[in-house]
């Protein structure tokens, strides 16, 4: 006999109902595995550092750095970013509004109080690397008082933060006679490296606190650096001890360059600096000496000067000295002191001897000046024959653009 098997035909629809459940499934699984993954994966830290530094997002910032310190191991950067954040929420003057203020002020002053010297370190490198903060990076460390100094003056010694080193000195200044002691320590310290000790000694006689007077004379007479020994000196005279003043006089004509240095830069203290010695101090084979010698001729300028800062500003130095030098002319023409200076100014161009274009650019640049265009003004009205030696030097021998142009600017403004 033979089996009948009964044959149930499949429901299509059945099947794909079913099939659709299972991929809706599937992908509800992997939306939610997904998400809680993402959540995982969130790094506050990072987070909140970008939104301090990149964007000045204080207020959100401090969300992620708060569970930062949570999260992290090392503590050490979300404290310094959190101290950053409060800083940066208060220095912004947004937080009124927010009603925040009173928080920001208690939690900025509770983390200062906190900050240890790894913390300071740390805040240090965010401070080399520029930053939309960096105002609040320099008043944390302002704020951080005599605890800080220590750190900023090793810092002033590490070829890291080179590009920091008028910020520190300007830290420590702002500190005033507070921690002087612990600077003076700097200065002792045989591991502290020589310009370091130079910033230092420059450092206390710019404060003017006369409280480090004995322990300078200490240090100046126990050191056998005689850069050292004159930069205290100067010091000392800035602290009152005017005593020292034929000493650093003396440190002019010195073999030592950083010596004359020391002397030269010391110049726009002195009450009556030696004229002659100072006009001798612009032939220096040193570019800084230079530019300190200039520099106090531009302080107390002195009719005898301006011959040989007129032959300093075309000769071997760098452009730091020059461009001093240009300024003590200035403000020798300004004192109208400068007889005879336009003519000699305009020979002196039209010459050709001045080789480098920056040179016949710098000199023209002169007669932007008030006093010298003024000045050249009238000599072109008494002379025709200036205005005309000019126009010939700018069609006949000129070829840099930017002297022509300069000469052009000059020549319509005297014809």
């Amino acid at each position: 006999m033979k089996k009948h098997l009964v044959h149930i035909p499949a429901n299509p629809q059945f099947g794909k109902s079913r099939l659709a459940t299972m991929l809706c499934g599937a992908l509800i699984g992997l939306i939610l595995l997904v998400g809680c993954e993402a959540k995982q994966k969130i790094d506050h830290l990072k987070v909140g550092r970008d939104q301090l530094l990149n964007s000045g997002l204080a207020v959100d910032a401090v969300k992620h750095l708060k569970q930062a310190e949570i999260d992290e191991t090392d503590k050490t950067e979300p404290r310094v970013l959190l101290v950053l954040a409060y800083s940066h929420g208060l220095s912004s003057g947004t937080l009124k509004v927010q009603g925040l203020e009173a928080e920001f002020k208690n939690e900025r002053a509770q983390r200062l109080a906190a900050l240890g010297e790894p913390e300071l370190e740390y805040l240090l490198q965010i401070l080399a690397r520029r930053s939309r903060i960096q105002k609040d990076a320099i008043q944390v460390l302002i704020d951080k008082g005599v605890d800080a100094i220590p750190s900023l003056i090793n810092a002033l010694g590490n070829s890291e933060y080179q590009n920091l080193h008028s910020d520190i000195i300007e830290i420590l200044y702002q500190n005033g006679s507070n921690g002087l002691g612990l600077v003076v320590d700097g200065i002792q310290n045989a591991d502290t490296p020589t310009r370091v000790k130079v910033a230092l000694i420059r450092l206390i006689g710019r404060i003017g606190e006369p409280q480090s007077l004995a322990d300078l004379e200490t240090i100046r007479s126990n050191t056998e650096d005689a850069g050292v020994q004159m930069e205290i000196s100067v010091t000392l005279y800035r602290l009152g001890k005017h005593e020292y003043s034929a000493t650093i006089i003396s440190g002019l004509n010195d073999d030592d360059v950083n010596v004359r240095r020391a002397a030269a830069r010391a110049m726009v203290h002195l009450n009556d600096y030696p004229v002659e010695k100072v006009i001798k101090a612009l032939q220096d084979t040193d570019d800084s000496v230079i530019t300190y010698a200039a520099e106090a001729l531009q302080n107390q300028p002195n009719e005898q000067a301006v011959g040989p800062l007129t032959e300093a500003l075309t000769g071997t130095a760098d452009n730091v000295a020059k461009q001093a030098v240009s300024d003590a002319l200035q403000a020798h023409a300004e004192r109208k002191l400068t007889r005879g200076l336009t003519a000699q100014l305009v020979k002196t161009l039209i010459s050709g001897e001045v080789e480098n274009a920056e040179d016949r650019l710098r000199i023209l640049q002169l007669f932007r000046k008030d006093a010298l265009l003024q000045q050249i003004r009238v000599a072109a009205l008494v002379n025709p024959q200036l205005a005309y030696d000019l126009d010939q030097y700018l069609k006949l021998t000129e070829t840099h653009q930017m002297v022509k142009g300069e000469l052009r600017w000059l020549l319509s403004e005297i014809e």
